[in-house]
């Protein structure tokens, strides 16, 4: 039920204030960080925020705040194959990148939240299983190795460009902390 999905999303939004933005499809949930303008960045930051605990809970050191989200895996044949689930964060970049590198012939978890995807790598292609939570994968897609690093590579100069933003936000809101760092690890950058 898409439309309907989409109206929630919308109507839940609204009542934070948040308008004009659209999901990456209807019935989506995510959008595209590329999309927002920083006036509705900095809606949803306060949003974020306020259920966080407010500007100071970023200097949590029992916290490493991390943005909920993640990467979308897209062909141009098929459009998007690969959402992240439950649970999954901007930070699962690191997965993404471990798995451009992956060599191993038996499948290995790709946690993009779950249920998650499984890997294993057969010359010349990283093999990706179908969603699951149990230990029995099936494989489902093939990827080249160097056709996702690149593809892993953008999204890694938009989260870049992102925390930029994320960035110029919070030294507007007077945060007194180190503004570069905390929006790098905001968009799971900042911990590598």
């Amino acid at each position: 039920m898409p439309d309907e999905w989409d109206h929630y999303w919308r109507e839940s939004l609204a009542d934070s204030g948040i308008t004009e933005i659209n999901p990456i499809f209807s019935g989506s949930w995510y959008l595209a960080t590329d999309e927002l303008s920083e006036a509705q960045l900095e809606k949803y930051l306060s949003v974020i925020l306020d259920e966080w605990g407010g500007l100071s809970s970023l200097d949590d050191p029992d916290s490493v705040p991390v943005l909920d989200g993640g990467l979308v895996l897209y062909s141009k044949d098929d459009g998007m194959i690969v959402l992240p689930t439950c649970c999954s964060d901007l930070g699962n970049i690191a997965d993404w990148k471990a798995a451009v590198t992956f060599k191993d012939d038996y499948w290995e978890m790709l946690w993009i939240g779950h249920p998650w995807l499984s890997m294993k790598f057969r010359k010349p292609w990283l093999l990706l299983s179908e969603l699951h939570e149990l230990n029995n994968p099936v494989e489902r897609w093939a990827v080249k190795p160097d056709e996702l690093g690149h593809a892993v590579s953008a999204a890694e100069d938009e989260l870049s460009r992102f925390s930029k933003m994320i960035a110029s936000v919070l030294v507007n809101w007077g945060y007194k902390g180190d503004a570069v760092g905390m929006s790098l690890k905001l968009v799971g950058l900042g911990n590598e």
